[in-house]
């Protein structure tokens, strides 16, 4: 009786404790809005090294997927989301001194550690902290909602900040992101590892747990359903993350001050933050066609933020449609981590929800390191616009195929799905 009444304070304090921690962690802050225009102006790199540095970090999650999974099977939730802010540390002080495409790679290699941890060990530890009740996903969505929606708030104001900085000393954001970093680190050990009976590891060894491991991801491949939704969520995942360093990219082209580049992402993250509180109401809106809303008008967006460039519109114009268009992308991109996140872990619980979310990291890295390195062929060959335009059409069409692949697949009812779609024990 007693034990209950620790894991219920126990549970209680983590997800109290859990939508502030994510306002700091979900992400490094103070660094995005600059991070392009400090490596080019200030290191001298070119935006296709970062571009194919970024992709090279997709591989890297992809062979660390793996060896994180055991890492956290070992050492915990807890523990694994303190290492994951500490090495976001070294992270942003290697990319201080990074001044080549070799350097970028071992920042990236770095930040692959932070979030082979980090995409596995928080989500992991919100799930195990919430009781298994019919409002579980509910329950998720809105604390992991909350807690993005503060992180895309302070990342709003950071990133205005960080603008100003940046152009009275281009080095002091990153300084401060190691400060956020730091706190961050502080605030995970303030968590407590649940342990339920049926999850307890202790007694299994590293050759079982590997073994148990891929009997998981074997299942979870045969699964109709989440195959569906680890292709959209690849997929979607690879184009959201070029469409944001393009449209930097283009806005350097067309010589945006650095202070009007950090005023834009302190819209996006404010817009952002809105949008992380609005995907239930979302979710509720458009049901099992959710997915397929955010799939297109982000791939809408990426097409027009191109052609807007290219039709050579005045600059101030082009500026003002690419924040309109950027507004659509943040909020699908804000939307669809959280939304992703729910309908993968739905009818899971303990070591398989960890397991399914450690597939998702594959497959969104996998994807993201394909269309990845695409893109930085692409934007090194033709300018950033043409490039945009480009991606966005082969986004858009691949959208409407999927969309159509996942239409009997993904947002049926329970009772709808054949028994072993959602009887997920290994």
């Amino acid at each position: 009786m007693i034990e209950n009444e620790k894991l219920v304070k126990a549970r209680k304090r983590n997800m109290k404790l859990y939508p502030f921690y994510r306002a700091f962690a979900s992400d490094i802050i103070f660094l995005y809005a600059i991070k392009l225009l400090f490596l080019t102006q200030v290191r001298g790199v070119t935006a296709a090294d970062v571009i194919f540095s970024v992709s090279m970090y997709a591989m890297f999650m992809i062979l660390l997927q793996i060896p994180a999974m055991v890492v956290i099977q070992k050492i915990g939730y807890r523990r694994s989301a303190f290492l994951s802010n500490l090495f976001n540390i070294f992270y942003v002080g290697i990319l201080m001194f990074s001044s080549n495409v070799v350097h970028l790679c071992i920042a990236e290699f770095m930040s692959a550690l932070t979030f082979s941890l980090k995409d596995v060990a928080e989500p992991s530890l919100l799930s195990a902290s919430i009781p298994k009740t019919e409002k579980r996903g509910k329950i998720y969505s809105k604390l992991e909602g909350k807690g993005k929606a503060h992180y895309y708030y302070i990342d709003a104001i950071t990133a205005v900040l960080s603008g100003f900085m940046y152009v009275a000393n281009p080095y002091l954001p990153l300084i401060l992101a190691i400060a956020v970093s730091v706190f961050a680190c502080l605030l995970s050990l303030l968590f407590e590892e649940i342990k339920e009976k049926e999850e307890k590891r202790d007694s299994i060894n590293l050759k079982e747990y590997i073994g148990q491991l891929q009997k998981s991801f074997v299942f979870i491949l045969k699964s109709k359903r989440l195959k569906s939704l680890l292709l959209y969520s690849g997929i979607t995942w690879g184009f959201m993350c070029i469409m944001s360093d393009y449209r930097t990219s283009v806005l350097q082209d067309i010589n945006t001050p650095a202070q009007i580049i950090g005023i834009m992402a302190a819209i996006f993250g404010i817009v952002s933050g809105i949008a992380s509180k609005k995907q239930v109401q979302f979710h509720n809106m458009f049901r099992n066609h959710s997915l397929s809303v955010i799939m297109i008008s982000c791939a809408t967006a990426m097409v027009l933020s191109g052609a807007i460039v290219l039709i050579k519109a005045p600059v101030w114009i082009c500026i003002a449609i690419i924040l309109v268009l950027g507004l659509v992308g943040k909020i699908d991109n804000a939307m669809n981590n959280i939304l992703t996140n729910r309908y993968l872990g739905n009818f899971s619980s303990g070591e398989m929800t960890s397991n399914i979310y450690a597939t998702n990291s594959i497959a969104r890295n996998i994807f993201r390191m394909i269309i990845g390195m695409t893109g930085s062929w692409l934007i090194s060959v033709v300018p950033s616009a043409n490039a945009m335009f480009y991606a966005g059409g082969v986004f858009l069409a691949i959208s409407i195929i999927l969309m159509l692949y996942m239409r009997q697949r993904v947002g049926l009812k329970p009772e709808e799905y054949p028994k072993e779609e959602i009887e997920m024990k290994v």
